[in-house]
């Protein structure tokens, strides 16, 4: 079984904030959210990605939360094509690949959350809280981005029991075999 190391920053929230956005309150959730059903969450983007991509715009970093890099026809063609920059031809069609042939193996892959990028560097996020923890398809597509694309996976862990952001690697054992 492969293993990957996936570094973990846990964010500090107040529990409070929580509560105002599942109240929908219009001075925490974002205008574009409100006009959906559910309580402040479209396409998958709920709290933990909201105060994930807060957390990284504050600190001077630009963040995507509408791309589909696994998807061959994706709706988020123009944000898929700004990641596309920061690789190689080379790269993406080995992805590609190895992406395919881990569909035709049976093995669910799944998009994360967040893309992140500055000047320096880019990596992709995946936002849990409570009890959520990282699945085995996040955690492949994890391994494929480090491995063909180059390019790191973190955790963004939100804590309302904590008051300071820390952080620490993880190690992940999963379930993946490919021949490529």
């Amino acid at each position: 079984m492969p293993t990957i190391t996936i570094e973990q920053i846990t964010v500090p929230y107040e529990k409070e904030l929580l509560l105002k956005w599942r109240d929908r309150d219009t001075k925490v959730v974002p205008s574009f959210m409100l006009d959906c059903d559910g309580p402040g969450i479209v396409k998958g983007y709920g709290f933990g990605e909201w105060v994930a991509e807060k957390y990284f715009r504050d600190r001077g970093n630009y963040v995507f939360t509408d791309f589909d890099i696994l998807s061959k026809s994706s709706k988020y063609t123009r944000y898929n094509n700004m990641i596309k920059t920061l690789i190689s031809q080379e790269q993406e069609n080995k992805f590609k690949e190895a992406l395919e042939e881990a569909l035709r193996k049976g093995y669910k892959i799944e998009n994360p959350d967040l893309f992140v990028y500055n000047l320096d560097t880019c990596f992709f996020i995946e936002a849990k809280k409570g009890r959520d923890k990282l699945r085995e398809p996040q955690i492949r597509f994890f391994y494929l981005a480090k491995k063909y694309l180059g390019i790191d996976s973190k955790i963004v862990y939100l804590c309302h029991e904590s008051s300071e952001i820390s952080s620490q690697e993880l190690i992940f054992e999963f379930d993946f075999e490919l021949e490529v």
